[in-house]
């Protein structure tokens, strides 16, 4: 039953995290106007947005106007409610709150920076200000925690002045290293890096965003090599 619950929980942020993200990219306001379709902008009714269910029951087209409606959305609530499961069940509450919400956090900022190849910085920085102020809390001071954390950050640093990083991805690798630990955002930066060059490859664009890449390490490290 709890599981069922954590799913549904999961799965509703992580609509609410979609949908903040695209408004966010098509520069609509957050609080005027309800949700509605993307193609004709016909307001959607209650049914239509509950998450998973409303993309099948409308079998994946606008009641409205029969526009195809992109799974994007769909799928992210279906991984979103799974990570909350396997969070839940893998970890202390404590750090299943701390996790899923950095999860969340870095989705939002994956999905914006993906289309836009920038962020919010209200998120960035609420976020960033969030997991140092926790990671304060549970801190315990030690010199090898110092000499990692001046390391990584004089490396951000340089990287960002090359212009190889931009101040976002500096942030979020600072925020991973207060919420997963200097080894695991070292195994996130490699496997950010290694998806990103293959993304390179397949693509050729000329320019490609870091943080949508950040994120599903992020995901493939919390499932693998469980951090806390």
């Amino acid at each position: 039953m709890y599981d069922v619950l954590i799913f549904l929980l999961g799965s509703v942020l992580s609509s609410f995290i979609v949908c903040y993200s695209w408004r966010y990219v098509n520069n609509i306001s957050q609080l005027q106007r309800r949700s509605f379709c993307e193609h004709c902008h016909h307001p959607l009714k209650a049914w239509q947005l509950i998450p998973i269910l409303g993309f099948f029951l409308q079998k994946g087209r606008c009641f409205f106007c029969t526009s195809r409606i992109s799974p994007l959305s769909t799928i992210i609530e279906l991984l979103g409610g799974s990570l909350a499961v396997f969070c839940y069940s893998n970890y202390s509450r404590p750090y299943f709150f701390v996790l899923f919400s950095f999860i969340m956090w870095s989705l939002c900022l994956g999905l914006q920076d993906y289309k836009l190849y920038a962020a919010s910085s209200n998120i960035l920085y609420l976020g960033f200000l969030i997991f140092s102020a926790l990671n304060i809390i549970f801190f315990e001071f030690s010199f090898s925690y110092f000499f990692q954390f001046s390391l990584l950050l004089s490396v951000l640093v340089y990287f960002s002045i090359k212009k190889m990083f931009g101040w976002a991805d500096v942030l979020y690798i600072i925020t991973s290293y207060f919420t997963i630990g200097y080894q695991y955002t070292l195994y996130l930066l490699l496997i950010a890096s290694t998806l990103c060059i293959l993304f390179f490859l397949v693509t050729h664009l000329k320019k490609v965003p870091f943080l949508p890449f950040q994120a599903l390490s992020l995901i493939i490290i919390i499932v693998v090599a469980h951090p806390l």
